[in-house]
């Protein structure tokens, strides 16, 4: 199941790279998880910043490439991610969406993206009877893991805002929504490359 998506993803991705126009390339560091109404397992978070478990640090890192296949509008973006989750837990993300610019000037640019999405975990089964299952991910015993808990989302979301910092380098913010009800920050430097950026500059242009 687990190589299905993967290939899937790449698949996808040199279909992407093989199309016409500007790309860029992300970095970003995994900041935070937003619950706005809580979680019920904030016992099991040690990272959290009060007691139900609202706002929670994380750390782990975010890697993304972006190719344009109409101007510098509508894009394909596949991002894959490794870290460590509010349970302190490794994890995996792995997306692929289409994206389209919602907003852009000079300075700033706002976009939204919308793909499969594949999140697999160490298993919270781990803490024994401290952890009450939601359903929502599906369980399994991986040879190199153990026992994991994942998750296939066909339609994952993934709002981006950039900020021009220099011509080809933006610092890149991203809100991603998910279920249920966890918001993930994370911040970061994207990195326009290829010769044919056209991104419109004037009238300011970052030296």
């Amino acid at each position: 199941m687990v190589f299905l998506h993967r290939l899937f993803f790449f698949s996808l991705l040199l279909v992407s790279i093989n199309a016409n126009g500007q790309s860029s390339f992300t970095v970003k560091y995994y900041a935070m998880t937003i619950h706005p109404f809580g979680d019920a397992t904030a016992h099991l978070q040690p990272r959290k910043l009060d007691p139900n478990a609202v706002f929670v640090l994380n750390s782990g890192l975010f890697v993304g490439y972006e190719k344009f296949v109409y101007q510098d509008l509508v894009s394909v973006k596949f991002i894959q991610g490794a870290l460590s989750d509010c349970s302190k837990g490794l994890a995996l993300v792995s997306h692929l969406g289409v994206r389209g610019t919602l907003y852009q000037t000079p300075l700033h640019r706002l976009s939204v993206g919308l793909g499969p999405t594949y999140i697999v975990r160490e298993s919270w089964k781990r803490f024994g009877n401290q952890y009450e299952s939601s359903g929502f991910f599906n369980e399994a015993n991986w040879d190199r893991w153990g026992l994991v808990q994942w998750k296939f989302i066909a339609y994952g979301v993934d709002v981006e805002y950039d900020y021009c910092i220099r011509k080809r380098d933006n610092l890149s913010i991203s809100i991603t929504p998910g279920l249920p009800l966890a918001n993930i920050i994370s911040i970061g430097w994207k990195h326009w490359i290829g010769k044919t950026y056209t991104r419109p500059l004037a009238p300011y242009v970052p030296k």
